[in-house]
């Protein structure tokens, strides 16, 4: 019962999260979301012939297709903005909810502390991957490194002087993302096992 109980837990985290990162973007950005599209199960036949065919770059390719895109499309059916959902980060959100969910079972109120969700939003903000027509090409990027190109991009600010500081830490955004994941991780383990 308890093992029911604690994926259900997981399921409801799971959908309260998605739900948050939405509804952040949404106030972020002015946009409502209109589109929920599952692209790796429309390109299941492909992916499934490519891993037979090559396994090396059919996985390559599995990884990188969107389990789940949450966005705004315009009329012209091209995104506006949305969250998209990669297998890696996907599996990522779901061994958060779990812990969340195990978490809640054991000491709910661990969950409460300010620290606690600081320590989640970190979390959330190194695994999340966001899509800005104003600023970003063809492919949405690592949420962090978005918002920043958006910041340099914006006609608020003059672009040639933030830009230079832009390239030169967009050679670090995988060290940072990676290094703010290991953070989080390790101050969430600690908040949870220190009381």
């Amino acid at each position: 019962m308890k093992f029911f109980k604690f994926i259900a837990l997981t399921f409801l985290y799971l959908f309260i999260l998605l739900g948050l990162e939405s509804l952040l973007l949404m106030l972020t950005t002015g946009m409502a979301f209109n589109s929920i599209t599952f692209p790796i199960v429309n390109n299941i036949d492909f992916l499934s012939l490519l891993i037979k065919n090559n396994i090396g770059s059919g996985l390559r390719e599995l990884i990188m297709q969107p389990v789940l895109i949450l966005g705004s499309i315009s009329v012209s059916d091209d995104y506006l903005t949305a969250l998209y959902y990669y297998p890696i980060s996907s599996l990522l959100h779901i061994v958060f909810a779990g812990f969340i969910a195990s978490r809640m079972l054991k000491n709910p109120t661990q969950l409460i502390r300010i620290p606690f969700i600081f320590a989640s939003l970190l979390f959330l903000v190194s695994i999340n991957y966001v899509w800005l027509v104003g600023c970003c090409g063809a492919t949405p990027g690592w949420t962090l490194d978005t918002l920043l190109l958006n910041y340099v991009l914006s006609t608020n600010v003059s672009s040639g002087e933030h830009m230079s500081f832009y390239e030169t830490l967009y050679d670090w955004m995988y060290v940072l993302q990676i290094s703010m994941m290991l953070i989080s991780v390790i101050w969430l383990r600690w908040l949870t096992h220190s009381k």
